[in-house]
């Protein structure tokens, strides 16, 4: 295979940060992720581009124009901030939650990674710019040694075409307020975030916060619900995540999304049926007759392929979205159902 050699090409480095207009005198010093150097980055890049980032470019002009997002909270996200960017590439602040923990160390110390870790990045690169997903397995390690998170998002930023100017540890506070972490703080920090600049010069915010979205991981974090609740409110972003929100572990969470997001854009694993006709206007685009066979045995995953059988989607995808599976793929637009 012509893919998995291209990514072995890639070589991962981490560079000193220099100080940009955005940071604080008193926050910590900075190591990493203020470029990437890999030698066949840009053959991965545009792959990727020609795959999926010009067609989402594309289908985004015509489909979302009329939402002018410039805040989008993508749950489940791992370290894929492209998708959201180039869906919406009007974006100037975006959030990612997931539940792996970034290497905080690497960001204030140089660190040398494994053999085994750059290799498992390198692959990663590579199947991403084929299939536009991370797999959960490959990010948690599995088979081999787990390839540093924080490298991954800042190469995600890079596949947008933007520029990591800066990287700033954050906090999260009771009252759900995030801030750059300073100096003279002991708290632990909650997440990471990164100052890009896109290749026409406008700047985007990409926060990425640790959080586990199940029911008892939101209640153990102070400030956690109100924080989700808050960024929610201008958009909601859902892509391959495991039919977890449909799960009554993560109900908790679920409950906060409803009632909060103006709008919600997401494949079969998002928002249940019932949740999404209940609150939302749906436009439908591309195709989905059943279930991937992980949850087809799940009565909420079944309830999308019936959802399209009695709609009729307003067109087709021009791209791969969520995870790749015989019955196609299923994108809904959910516009928040005003009463008058």
């Amino acid at each position: 295979m012509i893919l998995p050699r291209l990514a072995l090409l890639c070589l991962v480095t981490a560079l000193t940060a220099t100080t940009g207009p955005a940071a604080r005198a008193a926050d910590l010093p900075v190591r990493g992720l203020t470029d990437v150097r890999c030698p066949s980055f840009e053959t991965l890049r545009l792959r990727y581009e020609k795959r999926f980032l010009a067609p989402m470019n594309s289908f985004s002009h015509e489909a979302l124009s009329d939402l002018r997002a410039e805040s989008v909270l993508y749950p489940f996200s791992g370290p894929d901030a492209v998708t959201a960017l180039a869906l919406f590439p009007q974006l100037k602040h975006l959030t990612l939650v997931a539940d792996q923990i970034p290497e905080y160390g690497r960001l204030h110390e140089s660190t040398a990674d494994s053999e085994q870790a750059i290799a498992q990045e390198r692959r990663m690169l590579g199947f991403f710019s084929q299939l536009g997903y991370y797999r959960t397995h490959d990010l948690n390690g599995r088979g081999g040694e787990r390839p540093p998170f924080v490298q991954l998002i800042a190469y995600s930023i890079a596949f947008a075409g933007a520029g990591v100017q800066d990287v700033q540890t954050l906090l999260l506070s009771a009252n759900g307020e995030v801030t750059p972490a300073s100096e003279a703080d002991s708290r632990p920090p909650a997440g990471i975030r990164f100052l890009a600049k896109r290749a026409d010069g406008r700047m985007v915010t990409v926060d990425y916060l640790a959080i586990d979205l199940s029911n008892r991981g939101i209640q153990k974090i102070a400030g956690a619900e109100t924080f989700l609740r808050q960024r929610a409110a201008e958009g909601v972003f859902l892509k391959a995540a495991s039919h977890l929100l449909q799960e009554p572990s993560f109900s908790r969470f679920a409950d906060v999304l409803t009632p909060a997001a103006a709008f919600v854009i997401q494949d079969e694993t998002g928002l249940s049926v019932e949740r999404l006709e209940a609150n939302f206007d749906l436009t439908l685009y591309g195709q989905y007759t059943a279930p991937q066979k992980l949850w087809a045995h799940h009565a909420s995953a079944q309830a999308f392929a019936d959802l399209y059988a009695r709609g009729k989607p307003a067109g087709r995808l021009p791209f791969v979205f969520g995870y790749e599976k015989a019955a196609g793929s299923a994108l809904i637009i959910g516009r928040r159902r005003t009463t008058h």
